[in-house]
């Protein structure tokens, strides 16, 4: 019988890549930056325009043309279709996430303030003064008008939310099967109410999440394993938070949802806290982390290391290729779960806003910040150049809008997997009309995305060794 395609292991008969960055980069056609783009910083103008308008209200009402909080209504529902130029989605992806949410409430208001005030302003035309027209169109134009302009943009926002999670689904469907996708929907576990209204209320405490100390400084919270599974060998799922390398932890990151899920089906969920203070100490302890859960972890009936798939989002995708791509862990690993990975610190494909004089923001950040200044470690910190054969089968799950970490740099780096090796079970998902840190609006593509991450594990769960 021939294997499925979700269980052929890959290939690893092509030659290795170069550490050079430039033949991966040929494979690509390098698309125009975002930030060249005059629709990306349409929000911001928007934004810093409602701004400058409510700090001039005190001062003089007289010269201010624009109802200031109308402004910064419009400001806000002109965010959500937008992909922002990186690295300034860092606010407003997260941001627009949550507002969706409410959009249609926020529709509904906009829309009322702008019919009344629009009754408000014409009721002089019909009395026995009547105004001057177009003084009073010039009212109409920077205040109601506004008003209803954001109310057809909150709105229009709210009708394309809803149907982004059946385009999601599709998506997966599409390159995992509808079986495989459907199977995983029906076995959705009960979410805690808290977690219901938002991913960061989970209630950690009632789990019982052990923080286990590991040597060297780095800590990992050791999810409890649940019934029924004997005394065999469990799947590990070991997952590094984000947190731009220098903030965040693995109790207060969106992904707690994938954690909860991942451990109700019986995985052995482990995340990895480590020290951020200089680099390399990210990279150090997380493998350090490892380590020690594959030490403690039992081996597999026929000898063989502990099934180990690796996950991690935004910055702690960049750490998870990282892991992914040492070659004392390929023994272990059977797959790469990444979410909106930032995999090209170093800006090598150009896609970030870059300073009048000098490096791109990106580049500068991780340099100034991660590296403190120490330039010796950028070859070690860049999983495009460290695509090896070895890389195991890899799920990447990226927002088409991504502000923050430009989904074209994974499809870059998929280009350079499928060089390096063969593998059927590499997928790059991108969701449609999502953002960076997606999760925190929460609602019906969470949970398309958590399906489909299940159902592309499912073989892993599965396969004995």
């Amino acid at each position: 019988q021939e294997p499925s395609s979700s269980q052929v292991p890959c290939q690893t008969s092509y030659p290795a890549m170069s550490p050079s960055l430039a033949p991966l980069l040929d494979l690509m056609e390098m698309p125009k930056p975002r930030w060249k783009a005059p629709a990306a910083w349409l929000p911001h103008v928007l934004l810093v325009h409602a701004v400058v308008a409510g700090c001039f209200v005190p001062l003089s009402p007289a010269v201010v043309w624009v109802n200031p909080f109308a402004a910064l209504s419009v400001a806000l529902g002109s965010t959500y279709r937008i992909q922002v130029a990186p690295p300034l989605g860092l606010a407003i992806d997260a941001g627009s996430a949550v507002l969706l949410k409410i959009s249609p409430l926020l529709a509904a208001l906009s829309t009322a303030m702008g019919a009344w005030g629009l009754a408000d302003v014409l009721a002089p035309l019909r009395g026995p003064g009547r105004e001057d027209a177009v003084s009073v169109m010039a009212t109409v134009c920077r205040g109601p008008l506004l008003w209803l302009l954001s109310g057809l943009l909150h709105g229009t926002g709210a009708a394309w939310a809803a149907t982004r999670a059946s385009s999601a689904e599709r998506r997966f469907a599409a390159v995992l099967g509808a079986e495989a996708v459907g199977a995983a929907q029906r076995e959705r576990p009960v979410l805690p109410l808290t977690a219901r209204l938002h991913p960061l209320l989970f209630p950690y405490k009632a789990f019982e999440i052990q923080q286990v100390d590991v040597p060297g400084g780095a800590t990992v919270d050791m999810w409890p394993l649940q019934p029924g599974g004997g005394d065999a060998a469990r799947p590990i799922f070991f997952f590094v938070h984000g947190g731009a390398w220098r903030g965040g932890n693995s109790r207060m990151n969106p992904s707690c949802l994938l954690l909860h899920r991942l451990s109700m089906r019986g995985w052995q969920v482990c995340a990895v806290n480590c020290r951020k203070r200089r680099w390399p100490q990210h990279i150090e302890d997380c493998g350090a982390a490892l380590r020690f859960v594959l030490g403690r972890a039992p081996a597999e009936q026929d000898g063989e290391p502990p099934r180990v798939v690796l996950g991690g989002a935004s910055a702690g995708g960049h750490l998870a290729a990282l892991l992914a791509s040492q070659p004392e862990f390929a023994s272990a690993l059977r797959g790469a779960v990444l979410l909106y990975p930032a995999l090209d610190p170093a800006d090598d494909m150009q896609q970030f806003l870059p300073w009048p004089f000098g490096p791109s923001t990106i580049r500068w950040f991780f340099q100034l910040v991660v590296l403190r200044g120490n330039r010796d470690f950028w070859d070690e910190a860049k999983p495009l150049a460290k695509i090896t054969p070895a890389f195991p089968p890899c799920l990447a799950v990226h927002g088409e809008l991504d502000g923050l970490a430009p989904v074209v740099v994974s499809r870059t780096f998929f280009a350079g997997l499928a060089a390096a090796r063969s593998c059927p079970r590499d997928f790059l998902v991108e969701v449609p009309g999502a953002k960076h840190s997606f999760e925190v609006g929460g609602g019906p593509m969470n949970r398309v995305v958590l399906d489909g991450i299940v159902a592309w594990l499912r073989p892993i769960e599965e396969q004995i060794s």
